[in-house]
């Protein structure tokens, strides 16, 4: 099924299911299982499509996912241009895409690393909830490989003494922090880099990430952080 998705881009349940050959009850069950662990999400409008991660995040997702996955990566990474030009002929890719659950935010916050040609991003983040519900584990494994492709942070955080603390890691992080009050703390997060806006919300009923690609937006929101990075300490 997700190999139904990489070829064609957003498609209406019913049409994965005639392609994959499978009854509507097994789609959405294998949908919401895909969903879950970051493969695929789903697009707005009158009503819902699903798609699949860009293809050239796959090779991240396999490493991330373990030494079980490794032999695979290869494989996948082979196989990603020409999936690549599949999509590009019907221009298929959605403007707005939603990541539910950890895993998906997780896939949302590789895009920032995969995806990022200005090689910077820039950030409205709470710091506490986010490594809070992102974990150590995975906050590891973003640093190094945001550090690794020398992709920079700015970012703009409430001041609380965890935030702090970590900004005392800046340079050696490859980023930089400005402060606003305490009482603006946060549980959400948002980042914006080349024509993208990330807007992930840490909600512990329904966590998600909705990645949105327009210029206009893009723009006018970096405005906004640069207004505020030049009134903060």
């Amino acid at each position: 099924m997700l190999l139904v998705l990489l070829e064609n881009g957003p498609m209406f349940a019913a049409a994965v299911a005639r392609s994959a050959k499978l009854n509507r009850t097994t789609t959405y069950g294998i949908l919401k299982e895909l969903a879950s662990k970051g493969l695929v999400s789903s697009s707005s409008g009158a009503a819902t499509k699903y798609q699949s991660i860009a293809p050239e995040l796959l090779p991240a997702y396999i490493e991330r996912r373990g030494n079980e996955l490794l032999e695979m990566k290869t494989q996948v990474a082979e196989v990603v241009p020409q999936i690549k030009m599949l999509r590009s002929k019907g221009n298929v890719l959605p403007k707005v895409q939603f990541f539910e659950g950890k895993e998906g935010i997780e896939q949302a916050y590789v895009d920032k690393l995969e995806n990022n040609e200005g090689k910077v991003v820039y950030e409205f983040t709470g710091m506490d909830t986010t490594y809070e519900k992102l974990g150590p584990k995975f906050i590891e494994y973003y640093l190094k490989k945001r550090i690794g492709s020398k992709i920079k942070s700015e970012y703009i955080a409430p001041d609380t003494p965890f935030a702090r603390k970590e900004a005392e890691f800046d340079k050696e992080y490859y980023r930089q922090v400005k402060f606003i009050p305490p009482q603006y703390a946060m549980d959400t997060e948002i980042s914006i880099y080349d024509n993208k806006v990330s807007l992930t919300s840490f909600s512990a009923e329904n966590p998600v990430t909705i990645l949105i690609e327009d210029e206009n937006l893009a723009r006018t929101m970096k405005k906004l952080f640069d207004f505020v990075q030049s009134t903060s300490k």
